[in-house]
């Protein structure tokens, strides 16, 4: 945070880094909550047994050692207390595993369905955009996404619609030039001349990132 209360530049970077990775908010939180709940159980379940298993163990040695005559009470009181503790770092280091495997989970997911909702959110930009009439779209993935065969499909798609639009243009400037040197009235031609218009803008406009 700067002097006068705004972010810094680094922190405003930092923020845009993190908005690219969640292109599609919502799909992707949805990934991560699964992941974070399947690893929460698996852990979970481990660690129970496992910590079940180490304080059976403890209790059993500690049983064993205090049943020695020869032993001084603060010795056997020392035992007591070191098992206590063995049992509550066992705690703590399979609470710190399950949080750290979920945090780092967390993010190889935010990684991985970045690279499927990066493709899906451009694919759904370019078909706005074919909606909106205008077949003249120029887009790549980048190195890593998923989807290139479906991407690959689409752009394939809209340059044989770009090339079967361009012939109807053809077609329909000689049909128009065929009424204009039969001296028809333009009037009578006229929606003719607003599809080709129509036909040119969405073969020749070029949609910016």
């Amino acid at each position: 945070m700067s002097e006068n209360g705004k972010p810094t530049g680094e922190q405003v970077h930092s923020k845009r880094q993190i908005r690219n990775f969640l292109i599609d908010r919502k799909f992707q939180m949805a990934w991560v909550l699964r992941v974070a709940v399947v690893v929460t159980i698996i852990v979970s379940v481990m660690g129970y047994f496992l910590y079940g298993t180490l304080q059976e163990s403890i209790e059993l040695t500690n049983a064993q050692i205090l049943s020695t005559a020869s032993m001084t009470q603060q010795a056997q009181q020392a035992i007591v207390e070191k098992g206590a503790k063995d049992k509550v770092f066992t705690g703590v280091v399979l609470a710190g595993t399950l949080a750290g495997l979920v945090v780092l989970l967390s993010l190889m997911t935010i990684v991985v369905t970045h690279k499927v909702a990066g493709p899906a959110y451009k694919i759904k930009r370019l078909l706005s955009a074919v909606d909106a009439n205008h077949l003249q779209l120029f887009e790549q993935l980048r190195r890593g996404d998923e989807l290139h065969d479906v991407f690959r499909e689409f752009t394939d798609m809209l340059r044989r619609l770009r090339e079967s639009r361009h012939l109807d243009v053809e077609r329909l400037e000689s049909v128009i030039q065929t009424l204009e040197a039969a001296q028809i009235p333009k009037e009578k031609f006229q929606p003719m001349v607003e599809i080709v218009k129509q036909y040119k803008e969405s073969i020749e406009m070029q949609h910016d990132d």
